[in-house]
């Protein structure tokens, strides 16, 4: 019971900095503001059940680019067999797969090879004599769904990070679906449209080879207002197939652009809202990649006096004239933009473009007042159990050493605060749940060890040598029991989400902490009590 002085300064030390690391949560913001922001900064974020904010629930929509993929796919057959000398007489698409009618005389057994040689991961089969069905295998779109999902998450994140905002949560649900939590946020549109907005970028060149109608950004505005009246339009989420309806339906509004794109928006490695120099207008300055400027350079170059069309999400933004050839790897994009749009779409480019559009399906504000309920309401529970664990330890130990374990309890929680400080986790309702399990947890080793000493002096052991037996006796009991906890709490962690993840974390981080405060510090608070006491019998 008696240990180093050396082991006695560093239990101390460890105390006193958890309790520097906790501080912050503790003091009020006006003493914060005060602070360097380095540490005034490492607080306890509240959860979205807490704080309040916006729960949304995206579709991203696969079908989309799988109907692509076999566009791009039907392009590239026809080009492979007309290389080879086999006429196609036509290809179609039902949207999950290719038929490919091949003309009087193309032996489909050739064919069949060509089309594999374009990609091995293709099934091609034989529907009738000169007739082939092209789809791509199931683990291929498997995979490719993985990654989709996993880009567009990537991309999510990194647009709402550029919020400012602490602590999102966006996981997958299912295989087509994003969750994104977001606490603070008190009105989700803004948020919405900054998720969901695809930026897909575009340069093409305007009027030369072959081309598509694009409608301009006014057209758009003017006509999918009355398109979207449609219950057929409401649902749709492809901007191409838009864009198709809307210079079908007006003309007027469109302009053709070439089908063949220049560089595409995966190509700038900045973008930054700013304003032109001569007439002080907002604008967005971009800068492309190496490969990017140099295809950018040799365009330009190519194309003097010819109109270069920015095409953003299938919109006809801007085309200008290309006085002389841009060949620095940078440019600017200009239009009839307010200060907003531009910062909105330069932090869109910069998070870059979404694979897939994402639908809001399901959105929820949890406002402020609700989350004050909720803490309110924890807030309460968690200090009455305490205060119960607290009663109970007194009435069973006495005030000796009942008042030791609730100390070490005490210090059990002021660490947990200061891990969750460092860690920047957030705190859930669920989250003060397992604070109050972790208050009990805290003292339970605390019983363990008290029981076994009270056993140790039932033996007739002084007590010296009682309390010693019932710490080292007990000591396998305690590490037992955490960690069959512990094994659960990262389970919980690994393979929770949201609500669980917050339970898991406090829980865990109070297992882990209470191994120091009641084993390791009550023991230290023991021996100097001992030390300084010499008792003759322990009253446990």
């Amino acid at each position: 019971m008696n240990l180093p002085r050396w082991q006695n300064w560093t239990i101390i030390g460890v105390t006193l900095f958890s309790l520097i690391l906790a501080l912050p949560n503790l003091l009020p913001g006006a003493v914060l503001r005060l602070l360097p922001d380095w540490y005034a900064g490492s607080v306890i974020n509240l959860g979205l059940d807490l704080r309040g904010g916006a729960h949304l629930l995206f579709d991203v929509d696969v079908r989309s680019v799988v109907r692509q993929r076999l566009t791009d796919l039907s392009d590239g057959i026809r080009g492979e067999l007309r290389k080879q000398q086999m006429p196609v007489r036509d290809i179609t698409s039902d949207g999950t797969a290719l038929t490919v009618a091949l003309r009087e005389g193309t032996d489909a057994a050739k064919a069949t090879e060509a089309i594999r040689g374009i990609d091995s991961t293709l099934v091609v089969a034989t529907v009738s004599p000169g007739t082939l069905r092209v789809s791509f295998s199931l683990q291929d779109l498997t995979l490719r769904k993985q990654q989709l999902l996993d880009q567009s998450m990537e991309v999510v994140r990194k647009r709402v990070d550029e919020t400012g905002t602490k602590e999102p949560t966006i996981q997958r649900q299912g295989d087509e679906r994003i969750l994104v939590q977001v606490p603070g946020v008190e009105n989700p549109d803004d948020l919405i449209k900054l998720i969901s907005t695809t930026a897909k970028m575009e340069f093409r060149l305007v009027d030369i080879g072959q081309t598509i109608p694009r409608p301009t950004k006014e057209g758009w505005d003017q006509v999918w207002p009355e398109l979207a009246r449609s219950e057929r339009w409401q649902k749709e989420t492809n901007k191409a197939l838009i864009a198709d309806e809307i210079c079908r339906r007006q003309p007027s509004v469109c302009q053709a652009v070439s089908r063949r794109v220049i560089v595409s928006g995966e190509e700038l490695t900045d973008a930054q809202a700013t304003f032109d120099q001569q007439n002080n207008a907002p604008i967005v300055s971009f800068r492309f990649t190496t490969s990017g400027g140099r295809a950018f350079c040799r365009a330009t170059t190519e194309n003097v006096k010819g109109l270069l069309a920015i095409v953003l999400d299938e919109r006809v933004i801007s085309a200008p004239q290309i006085q002389t050839a841009i060949c620095g790897g940078s440019g600017i994009i200009t239009g009839r933009f307010t200060t907003q749009q531009t910062n909105e779409l330069a932090q869109q480019l910069r998070s870059g473009a979404l694979p897939a559009t994402l639908t809001v399906i399901e959105r929820r504000t949890v406002g402020a007042d609700l989350g004050a309920d909720a803490i309110r309401a924890g807030t309460i529970a968690a200090l009455l159990g305490t205060a119960l664990v607290v009663f109970f330890m007194f009435l069973s130990y006495g005030p000796i050493f009942g008042g030791f374990a609730n100390l070490a309890m005490a210090v059990n929680l002021l660490m947990v605060f200061a891990g969750m400080s460092v860690l920047g986790a957030s705190l859930t309702l669920p989250g003060i749940a397992g604070l109050v399990l972790t208050v009990g947890m805290a003292v339970d080793s605390n019983v363990l060890i008290y029981e076994r000493v009270r056993e140790e002096q039932s033996l007739g052991r002084p007590p010296i040598s009682a309390l010693t037996a019932g710490y080292e006796r007990a000591m396998s009991a305690i590490i037992d029991a955490n960690l069959t906890t512990l094994i659960a709490g990262i389970l919980m962690f690994g393979f929770g989400s949201g609500p669980i993840k917050g339970f898991a974390t406090t829980l865990s981080l109070g297992l882990l902490t209470s191994m120091f405060s009641s084993t390791i510090f009550t023991r230290m608070v023991l021996g100097l009590w001992l030390r300084y006491r010499r008792p003759r019998e322990l009253v446990i």
